[in-house]
């Protein structure tokens, strides 16, 4: 996931996965399930969040909607649920926080 990537892509689903790691998509999801304690989605969604932030960590000028787009969320809808689902906050107050700690405005 972290090398290649394949979350980018809106599409990317179980099949997809379970075809790159040549299994089947039942017992793929029992294990994401088990060992993340995650569901499926949550799981791909957790790594286009945390791919959002380092995104957004290089360029601050970033808004949501092109982080939304970007980290392969197909909604910004999606993206502002999956971030505070992530980091326990909303994608406006981290980015400003990371902002202020920087000593970078917009």
């Amino acid at each position: 996931m972290t090398e290649r990537r394949p979350f980018l892509v809106e599409t990317f689903s179980l099949q997809d996965l379970a075809n790159a790691v040549y299994t089947n998509k039942v017992y793929l999801s029992k294990t994401i399930n088990r060992y993340s304690g995650k569901n499926f989605r949550q799981y791909v969604n957790y790594y286009r969040v945390m791919y959002a932030m380092e995104l957004y960590r290089e360029n601050m000028g970033l808004r949501i909607s092109e982080l939304t787009q970007l980290s392969g969320f197909r909604s910004t809808t999606v993206f502002l649920r999956s971030f505070k689902f992530v980091m326990g906050e909303q994608p406006s107050h981290w980015c400003s926080r990371v902002r202020k700690k920087y000593g970078r405005k917009r």
